[in-house]
């Protein structure tokens, strides 16, 4: 009888560790996850070394709007994720202008984005600066299910200016929340 009364309580904690184990491993999975922020490109929004919350399930239930902060796999290597802004959506003409960027959202709305870029044309090594109608000049329009994204230090970013446009397959969900370190906690906001 004693022993009885000793195993209850070891199973039902054993019980209630397998579920919540499973309830993990659900939300890692397919709800939420935090990662490690590696590399300057996204400063002084992220920091290398901080963690961010990233919900996936919103980025299945919802679409993807510009200045959400992404995390996707790298185009050159699956085994990487980055985390960018995305800037241009789907119907969006994306154009390159000196060492701008102006995107032209799929009403025609001119959205230049003033930051020093590194224009495409320049990054394969044509010498002149690209100009909006001119010889060299260098414009996207993003299909159904691309996004351009861009680092928010333009300058220390690898990005849509050099492998092009994001696929929605490739990206795994929002930066949401920075959670690490405990001064920067907060809301990841554009």
């Amino acid at each position: 009888m004693r022993e009885v009364r000793f195993l209850r309580p070891v199973l039902r904690f054993t019980r209630t560790a397998a579920i919540a184990a499973a309830v993990a491993w659900v939300v890692m999975a397919h709800g939420a996850q935090v990662y490690r922020i590696q590399g300057s490109s996204m400063a002084p929004t992220l920091r290398s070394g901080e963690r961010v919350l990233v919900n996936k399930v919103g980025m299945r239930l919802a679409s993807i709007v510009r200045d959400d902060v992404v995390l996707f796999r790298d185009p050159s290597d699956e085994d990487t994720v980055m985390v960018k802004r995305v800037v241009g959506v789907p119907g969006d003409t994306v154009r390159f202008l000196g060492n701008d960027v102006q995107v032209l959202p799929g009403s025609g709305t001119s959205r230049p984005l003033h930051d020093a870029m590194t224009p495409v044309a320049n990054a394969a090594g044509t010498g002149n600066p690209p100009t909006i109608g001119g010889p060299g000049s260098v414009a996207i329009t993003l299909a159904a299910g691309e996004y351009f994204v861009l680092g928010d230090n333009r300058g220390g970013s690898s990005d849509s200016r050099h492998w092009g446009a994001v696929s929605r397959d490739a990206i795994l969900g929002e930066a949401v929340f920075r959670v690490f370190p405990w001064r920067r906690i907060g809301f990841v906001t554009p």
